[in-house]
């Protein structure tokens, strides 16, 4: 099951500017950091670096840890620019 519908995806996909989409992605789906943290098992400040885009890569498997539980593709989530993964 998927946090985000289809309409919520597109939003997403529409965000402009550099860096990851966690932060809408969190929005849209109406959860906080402490559940994603939760879910994820890992730390709420954690969450928060990775939303507010304090660390330039985060690891291919945590991308994908938090692309499953939004049911989305890494790249929705951490777009391609400049050629790196934001």
């Amino acid at each position: 099951m998927s946090l985000l519908t289809k309409i919520h995806l597109a939003n997403l996909r529409r965000q402009g500017g550099d860096g990851n989409r966690l932060k809408r992605a969190m929005e849209l789906a109406g959860v906080t950091q402490q559940e994603v943290a939760k879910a994820l098992d890992m730390s709420q400040s954690y969450i928060s670096d990775v939303a507010c885009q304090r660390y330039q890569t985060v690891t291919v498997s945590i991308a994908h840890r938090f692309a499953q539980y939004f049911g989305v593709a890494i790249e929705d989530l951490f777009p391609m620019q400049g050629g790196k993964r934001g």
